[in-house]
């Protein structure tokens, strides 16, 4: 996507520094909180070469969110499928991930997840979108329990995979309130005995 040309005129910025800008307004504010000014201020760029490049305020949220699966979705699910630590390390680690983003003044919570709560019943693109994310991390769940707990069944590994994916996206939409994060790592133990359970 990057380094595309415009007919005459060589495009003077990379699209995927721009997307990922664009991708944090989003990411905090949500779509309705964002408008063309404040992508314009953010990147830079000028109407007509945002729309060139991105199209409309809807593609370029649909294109942000795409980026937000490549650069940290993807990097989530990878990290749930290492075998080079131990799978009950790494479940820990994905649920811990919200608290421990908060503990490091970072409550912007998970694009995902945001996107999920704020227009995923409003608009079919970003719907397949999440949804998307959402099965990958579930499936990279479902592989961490199947070596945490290979006596299990796949029905049993899937329930439990949705289990923790429905309270790692709790956290993150709950520390962006401000919540108190000793009680919430209590849930997060109490998940992981249940899990194991």
């Amino acid at each position: 996507m990057r380094d595309q040309k415009l007919p005459g005129r060589p495009r003077e910025f990379d699209d995927t520094e721009m997307l990922r800008k664009i991708m944090s307004l989003f990411w905090r504010h949500g779509f309705e909180g964002v408008s063309l000014s404040d992508i314009m201020t953010e990147t830079g760029l000028k109407k007509a070469s945002l729309y060139a490049a991105f199209g409309d305020k809807r593609s370029m949220y649909l294109k942000a969110l795409a980026q937000y699966h490549a650069d940290v979705v993807s990097d989530a699910a990878r990290a749930l499928r290492d075998e080079s630590a131990p799978p009950h390390a790494r479940i820990e680690a994905f649920l811990n991930a919200p608290l421990t983003a908060a503990e490091s003044r970072d409550r912007s919570g998970c694009f995902l997840c945001n996107a999920s709560a704020d227009q995923a019943d409003l608009d079919a693109g970003t719907q397949a979108q999440v949804r998307s994310g959402f099965d990958l991390l579930e499936a990279a769940l479902v592989s961490a329990l199947a070596e945490l707990l290979p006596a299990l069944d796949r029905k049993d590994q899937i329930a439990r995979a949705q289990i923790l994916l429905a309270l790692y996206s709790g956290l993150r939409i709950i520390v962006r309130s401000g919540a108190e994060i000793a009680p919430l790592k209590t849930a997060t133990r109490q998940a992981m005995k249940l899990v194991q359970g």
